[in-house]
């Protein structure tokens, strides 16, 4: 049977599996993406300009297979901060 999962490109960490298909994998990259979000807000914190990539993978027979990424962009919707002047 085949299945998908979503992977931590930088630590390889799994962060979900046992997903239907590619377009259910894609949803859990937008939940995960929402409740980091979240997360940051709810302990005051910015979330600046964090980039997180993660791979899709297709498993079959229990090999998986990297067919797809998704980046997540926390924070970049966020305008900048001025810049201070140089100006005495």
């Amino acid at each position: 049977m085949t299945s998908y999962q979503l992977r931590d490109t930088a630590t390889r960490r799994l962060l979900a599996h046992g997903l239907a298909d590619y377009a259910a994998a894609e949803a859990a990259a937008d939940r995960l993406d929402d409740e980091l979000e979240y997360n940051l807000a709810a302990n005051g914190e910015g979330a600046g300009r964090i980039r997180l990539r993660l791979d899709i993978e297709k498993v079959t027979h229990g090999v998986p297979a990297p067919v797809g990424h998704h980046v997540l962009l926390l924070g970049a919707d966020d305008q900048p901060a001025p810049a201070p002047s140089l100006l005495l």
